[in-house]
């Protein structure tokens, strides 16, 4: 056995272990504050905050502060550097587990970091104390320099500039006069033409009813305008045909409408930053409000409730609010409406939504095409046309499948060909009709509204063109439009040609192939299904009894603008 230590020999050994500690806790902390770790005692607090930042990515920042019960919020700040850039308040309660209560609360970054450098620090507080940020420290760099200087942002946000919920850097909304008359001038008009086509109220929805209740006018880091109209329905499906009624109406009417699944998008037509969203609400079988974008709230709006719409002052102008205004905020934005949330987020705080009353992709198509239809007018067929028709192949009779605005229908009637010319959307048919008899080929130039997903209606549309042509051979045409229909609508289509077509009838189609699908694109707001064109091909001699003629994929078939699509073209003669 060893002999017990002297006294003098543990004291020494404490020094030492005592020296260790000391060596490697400030070698700890200098790997910390590498990683971006701070002392919290770098700034002053009035108390101990507990809480975490979760998440911070280059688009946004979230996480949640514990707070005593009771306490109605907490305000939460970010900052670049000394500047404080964005402020919010942690008010909704999260789930986190604990005694006390937890708030979430969110910040959207997006333009901030076009102000930060590389030796700049990001950091989330509470009361002046920084909250951890979790696998990273205190703070946050940016890996590099942004392209402006934080001095810049400084005087922006001295002069009223604000980030949005989107994280874009603007000038607050509750100053920006000069857009506030613009856009209550657009919804003056919208409203007007509304009531008087279709008898719907257009009032204040979302953010710009929030701002009407709470605020009395703007909200300043707001990026839009929202409004919202009552429809004649008490289904999802009904509303949704009253919301594509809406959005024709106003495409006739001459606004520029961009479709989407919820609601429609109006632009100014001079500029189209000038933007109203309308969203469909409508009163269910149960007499409950129904929104298809969806609330936060868990309280309903019920239909023996609702007493109209009342017009309030709101900036320089006026709007129509819900006269039941603070309880539709409540039940769009929860109890908490009162408290200001700048990273309110709709995909993180939706509670609930009527699910049935979203477009399909389908009938959000419907609307694109419509709109651009209405805006847009060529003077020439397509390159596509040129090469079919100077095909020697090529027969008197055409059916335009997918016509759209009737570009190459009118084409091909000016070639003195006799075409029929099939679109789903009644808007582009009617105008085509019209501009058809406008240019005196009303009698070899037909078009009709056939939507080629209902192969019953498809199959009478094709078999009375075929028989205007009689025992003449028909061109069956599909240029830019097999990519646009989903692949269960062109297997429909397609068994549908095949059992109309005929001996010596002829398929010809252009459409964009997989090898185009990373390329850039002129428009970008409408669906595009990239398939493989070559497959289509076989296809049509070995699944369709057609034999193909001619077949290419290639670029430089139909340039446009800065675009040169990667395209499948072929010709095929039924066997």
């Amino acid at each position: 056995m060893g002999s017990k230590p002297t006294p003098s020999a543990v004291s020494s050994a404490k020094a030492v272990v005592r020296r260790s500690l000391r060596r490697a806790k400030r070698g700890a902390g200098a790997q910390l504050r590498r990683r971006g770790w701070q002392p919290v005692t770098e700034v002053k607090s009035a108390g101990p905050v507990t809480g975490l930042v979760e998440e911070f990515t280059r688009r946004s920042v979230s996480g949640w502060v514990m707070v005593p019960a009771g306490q109605s919020g907490v305000r939460v700040t970010l900052h670049l550097q000394d500047v404080q850039v964005a402020a919010t308040w942690a008010g909704d309660a999260v789930e986190r587990g604990g005694p006390r209560e937890i708030r979430g609360f969110r910040f959207a970054l997006r333009d901030v970091w076009n102000f930060a450098r590389a030796e700049h620090r990001l950091t989330v507080r509470v009361d002046g104390t920084p909250l951890p940020i979790a696998g990273v420290g205190m703070h946050v760099s940016p890996e590099e320099d942004g392209t402006r200087a934080l001095g810049t942002l400084r005087k922006k946000l001295e002069t009223g500039h604000v980030f949005s919920r989107n994280g874009r850097l603007q000038l607050s909304k509750s100053i920006d006069e000069e857009w506030q008359r613009e856009v209550l001038d657009f919804y003056d008009g919208l409203r007007k033409v509304i009531k008087d086509a279709l008898g719907h109220d257009l009032f204040v929805m979302y953010g710009s009813l929030l701002g009407a209740v709470r605020e009395g006018g703007f909200i300043g880091h707001d990026d839009d305008f929202d409004a919202a109209v009552i429809v004649d329905a008490t289904t999802g499906p009904e509303a949704i045909e009253a919301l594509k009624k809406l959005a024709f109406m106003l495409i006739d009417a001459g606004y520029d409408v961009e479709g989407r699944r919820s609601a429609v998008h109006v632009h100014h037509r001079d500029d189209p930053a000038i933007r109203i969203d309308i969203f469909h609400l409508y009163f269910d079988a149960q007499g409950v409000l129904a929104f298809a974008f969806g609330v936060a709230g868990t309280s309903d709006v019920l239909k023996e409730q609702w007493q109209g719409v009342v017009e309030t002052r709101f900036g320089p102008g006026s709007v129509l609010v819900p006269v039941n205004g603070e309880a539709m905020v409540e039940t769009i934005y929860g109890a908490g409406w009162r408290i200001p949330t700048p990273g309110f987020n709709w995909d993180k705080d939706r509670t609930k939504r009527e699910r049935s009353a979203i477009v399909p992709l389908s009938e959000v198509e419907e609307i694109y095409w419509a709109n651009f239809y209405a805006r847009t007018e060529y003077t020439s067929g397509s390159t596509f046309f040129d090469f079919v028709n100077a095909r020697p192949e090529m027969t008197q009779h055409v059916i335009d499948i997918g016509c759209g605005d009737g570009r190459d229908s009118y084409a091909f009637g000016l070639a003195g060909r006799n075409v029929t010319g099939l679109d789903r959307s009644h808007i582009g048919v009617r105008h085509a009709d019209k501009k058809a008899h406008d240019m005196g080929m009303g009698d070899r130039v037909q078009f009709a509204a056939c939507d080629v997903a209902e192969a019953d209606n498809l199959r009478g549309v094709l078999n009375e063109a075929l028989g205007r042509a009689g025992d003449a051979a028909t061109l069956f045409y599909a240029r830019f439009f097999l990519h646009s229909i989903p692949e269960e609508v062109q297997d429909t289509l397609m068994a549908t040609i095949n059992e109309v077509a005929r001996p010596g009838d002829l398929i010809a189609a252009e459409f964009r192939t997989t090898a185009d699908a990373a390329l850039m694109k002129v428009h970008t707001k409408h669906y595009r299904r990239f398939q493989d064109g070559p497959a289509f091909g076989v296809a049509l001699s070995e699944k369709y009894g057609f034999e193909v003629n001619y077949e290419l994929e290639s670029q430089g078939l139909s340039p446009y603008k800065d675009e040169d699509p990667v395209l499948y073209r072929v010709v095929a003669r039924r066997r």
